[in-house]
């Protein structure tokens, strides 16, 4: 079993204004017993080969990958390069795009219910075909979870889940993951995630957690239009 995380931002993001380099998030990712992740940023395939060749080094896989708006929604992908994602506009785009790809490529539906405009919400159900598994969100309280609506999609259309940090700080990062029964190659973690062969942790967090993710972090650390290279 390996250790993965599919859906984490960092300072490359042309959209988030994060204060940390994706080199910062890889080194976390080996302190914490990561075999494979993915940085996600919005709309954006990073593709700096010098920060694959980083991880690379640190024993770590980085899988090319990018949160992608589709009518004003999100999806993840995963195996795929910039010039690839931007002939993708609508579902039939990708459902194009899934058959010619094949087993090389994976979509995920990011936290698809909750109660943001660029989740997929009534979108889900009618295109779930095109994805492979439904993302378990971090965001999550004993008392409130909007993941639930999504685990019940889920088990109606024999869906995988997998748990997901979506970090947008590296305080975030660590406890919500899924373990992969497969090699850390990314076509054979494909598939192990399609086969459901996934362990997923994803605890709930704290009010206080909640109120640092949503208010204090925006506030005190984020700078709209700020985008950070590892390597500067």
């Amino acid at each position: 079993m390996i250790k993965v995380d599919l859906h984490m931002h960092s300072g490359e993001d042309p959209h988030d204004g994060l204060n940390y380099p994706a080199v910062r998030l890889i080194d976390r990712a080996v302190e914490l017993g990561f075999d494979a992740i993915a940085i996600t940023l919005h709309d954006k395939v990073l593709d700096d080969p010098r920060v694959f060749a980083y991880a690379q080094q640190r024993g770590l896989l980085l899988i090319p990958a990018c949160e992608w708006t589709i009518h004003k929604v999100d999806v993840l992908l995963y195996n795929v390069s910039q010039r690839e994602v931007e002939r993708i506009r609508s579902f039939d785009d990708l459902r194009a795009f899934k058959r010619a790809k094949g087993d090389d490529l994976l979509i995920i539906a990011p936290h698809p219910f909750y109660p943001v405009g660029h989740s997929l919400k009534h979108r889900l159900e009618p295109n779930i075909d095109v994805f492979d598994a439904i993302e378990h969100a971090q965001v999550h309280l004993p008392w409130l979870n909007f993941n639930q609506r999504a685990c019940a999609i889920a088990a109606r259309y024999n869906k995988p889940i997998v748990a997901n940090s979506d970090a947008h700080n590296l305080w975030m990062f660590g406890r919500h993951y899924t373990m992969v029964d497969a090699p850390a190659e990314p076509r054979t973690i494909f598939q192990a995630i399609r086969q459901g062969r996934v362990q997923w942790h994803s605890p709930p967090i704290t009010f206080w957690e909640c109120l640092r993710m949503f208010v204090l972090d925006p506030l005190l650390l984020r700078r709209p239009g700020r985008v950070l290279n590892s390597f500067e």
